[in-house]
């Protein structure tokens, strides 16, 4: 089954020759000169996302940088300590079971998002696990290879050399909580279909921080995919990269859609989503956030 909906993609500006495209999640000072807090713009696109529920066998992370499987349970997640004590290790274990190649999966951020959280763009306190965000209606892909990089000198100071010589990947798991998805879902962009010059670094500049991902180019090529009503029972995999030359996906880009027919009835998305990297080898030291 497919369906059209919309997803904002970057709109391409000369001025990304000359100025890297940033956002900034902060005050600026008021008396800098530059007063600016981005200078992206976004062109919206209707996509047609197909259900690929009923083929999933079909996508897999290295064929097509997503896949989903099974994770039953954990439908209500509201304390911060059953998120750390009992859900995390059970994505954790997920991810060994349906990857190849895993030695060690360490866990550096986890996010809950509401379609009717209040918070805003500009009242986000990213320090604040627990705080809701809205979902992202924006294609994108969560860290650029730098980034990447920056996560594992900061985190793994004294294992940096022995981590380079691993495969490496940073891979999301995505679910829905309390029931299935009615509005703004979560679509993935198969990889192999995602062009490098689709792809545009952006700096996104926070209190103490500066990290990189990327926002999405739209091109007509781009095939997009989603499970209709997902449920809290199904999980979502994908990959932001993978240091292994020989896969045939290395990413895959996502963003959650705007459907053109919502139910009057329709209850507000809830998921949590846990972000990853992956080792190919196993060590000591890699505790979690």
């Amino acid at each position: 089954m497919t369906e059209e909906a919309s997803i904002q993609f970057l709109k391409w500006s000369p001025l990304y020759e000359s100025e890297r495209p940033f956002q900034i999640f902060m005050d600026i000072l008021p008396d800098a000169k530059d007063q600016r807090k981005t200078n992206l713009a976004w062109d919206e696109k209707d996509v047609l996302v197909e259900d690929f529920r009923e083929r999933a066998d079909e996508f897999q992370v290295d064929t097509h940088g997503f896949t989903t499987r099974p994770l039953p349970g954990f439908t209500e997640l509201s304390d911060r300590n059953m998120i750390q004590t009992e859900y995390i290790p059970a994505v954790k274990r997920l991810l060994k079971e349906s990857l190849e190649d895993v030695g060690t999966v360490f866990v550096f951020d986890w996010r809950v998002r509401s379609s009717r959280s209040e918070s805003t763009a500009d009242k986000i306190n990213f320090s604040d696990q627990s705080q809701p965000l809205l979902p992202s209606n924006y294609a994108h892909i969560d860290a650029c290879p730098i980034s990447i990089l920056q996560r594992i000198q900061n985190s793994f100071p004294q294992d940096v050399s022995k981590i380079l010589r691993q495969r490496i990947r940073a891979v999301n798991v995505w679910k829905p909580l309390s029931h299935p998805v009615d509005e703004w879902a979560l679509a993935v962009c198969d990889g192999t279909t995602v062009k490098p010059n689709n792809l545009v670094e952006t700096d996104s500049i926070r209190q103490g921080s500066i990290s990189t991902n990327y926002y999405v180019k739209y091109d007509e090529g781009q095939k997009w995919y989603f499970l209709k009503e997902q449920t809290p029972d199904e999980a979502l995999i994908f990959k932001h990269f993978d240091s292994e030359p020989a896969v045939e996906a290395h990413y895959a880009v996502h963003s959650s859609i705007r459907h053109h027919r919502v139910p009057e009835n329709a209850k507000p998305r809830k998921s949590i989503e846990v972000r990853t990297l992956i080792f190919s080898e196993s060590f000591e030291g890699s505790g979690d956030c």
